[in-house]
């Protein structure tokens, strides 16, 4: 690839730069998870623990979604499933903060590693215990936050997570507490006037803003989804002409091409969300059309290539499978060793994990891989 590049991202080579094995990548990617972030708690591995974006309980939940998806792979001479349980079982006796109505989300580390540890394992009972801090999520005495990152919206996808574990008639009362609380917190999140704010700015990506709220909102119960169509309609009309979005209101630069605050996180939800809005199908189909255009030309980001900000998720934003094919050639091992991605993060957890390194690439290769649809894992997979 040349190293050419705008400040943000290199110029695309607009052809496959080595034919790539995506299951062979995504053993790859897995050894480096293990090799140099192993499931073991030391001062040198450097862990912080923020739910399922980084962290060990993020690399156990690809683990565990990876064991959905290949049940009879063995890494290393060992289930995938039993992979998820040593990274899982990192952060079983930290002390996290509990959960409150401004730290709710999918980087909640006590949320996430009980969502997890109910659905990798069956428990209902700790199904129940994940609804039972709805009540204080949902206080309205307390405006908290409404995102997916860090809000109520990421405490809609845990919950939702969960609806496996409960469909056995033998959990009818948890599964009924599993559905009113969603119902609640999805009411709540609904209550708040409009527009969404988050740290004072109206955010309108996938990661603190509008989409991302919509899109958790609406996965979780779609009944709800024409209260939104004003919302999407009036979002799309954001649109810059160059096919990306601002990131927040009043609209500011045209840089950030990211799943967080740009338009691959804006067009992965409107994939989502697109059959449910009849009225809105032609509109949505061209601004879905329009920001991969711009993705195409300007998603090669020269940040290290992640789920959150960089081309692991910007790839999945591609629907088609040539352009894919191009963006999964600069993905690969060799490619990122020539451009020195590999190091940019050392060695920290940061390295390996889901949304912010190597577990959020291993997600795309498997995509990829099995040919799936092309999701975000953690956002709107399930």
């Amino acid at each position: 690839m040349t190293q050419q590049h705008h400040q943000r991202f290199f110029s695309n080579p607009k052809e496959i730069l080595q034919a790539s094995d995506p299951h062979q990548e995504l053993i790859a990617s897995l050894e480096r998870i293990n090799t140099h972030n192993p499931p073991v708690h030391t001062c040198s591995t450097g862990w912080t623990f923020h739910g399922f974006y980084t962290g060990p309980t993020s690399i156990a939940y690809l683990f565990h979604r990876l064991s959905e998806l290949y049940p009879d792979l063995e890494f290393k001479q060992q289930p995938l499933r039993e992979w998820c349980q040593e990274y899982l079982n990192l952060s079983s006796h930290t002390n996290n903060s509990p959960p409150s109505p401004s730290n709710c989300g999918i980087a909640n580390e006590t949320l996430a590693h009980l969502a997890l540890t109910a659905v990798s394992q069956q428990e209902a009972g700790l199904v129940k215990q994940l609804c039972l801090f709805g009540p204080s999520i949902n206080s309205t005495q307390d405006d908290g936050s409404n995102e997916w990152m860090y809000g109520r919206a990421g405490y809609l996808y845990l919950l939702r997570l969960c609806r496996p574990v409960v469909r056995d008639k033998s959990h009818s009362s948890t599964a009924s507490l599993l559905e009113t609380t969603i119902e609640s917190t999805v009411h709540r999140i609904c209550k708040v006037p409009q527009p969404w704010t988050w740290h004072g700015k109206r955010y309108l990506g996938a990661a603190h803003g509008t989409i991302g709220i919509i899109c958790q909102v609406i996965l979780s119960k779609p009944s709800v989804a024409p209260s939104f169509e004003n919302i999407i309609s009036n979002l799309l009309d954001k649109q810059f002409e160059s096919g990306n979005f601002p990131s927040s209101l009043p609209a500011g630069n045209d840089r950030l091409v990211q799943f967080c605050h740009g338009s691959p996180g804006i067009l992965l939800s409107l994939r989502s969300l697109q059959p449910l809005f009849p009225r809105l199908q032609s509109k949505i189909q061209e601004a879905i059309e329009k920001a991969q255009g711009d993705i195409w030309e300007r998603g090669v980001l020269r940040k290290a290539p992640s789920l959150c900000h960089g081309l692991a998720s910007n790839a999945l934003a591609l629907d088609d499978d040539q352009q894919l094919e191009v963006f999964l050639s600069c993905l690969c091992s060799t490619s990122m060793e020539k451009l020195g991605w590999m190091k940019v993060k050392g060695r920290g957890d940061e390295f390996a994990s889901l949304y912010t390194g190597e577990a959020g690439r291993a997600w795309t290769w498997a995509v990829a891989d099995r040919r799936l649809p092309r999701t975000c894992i953690g956002y709107n997979d399930l």
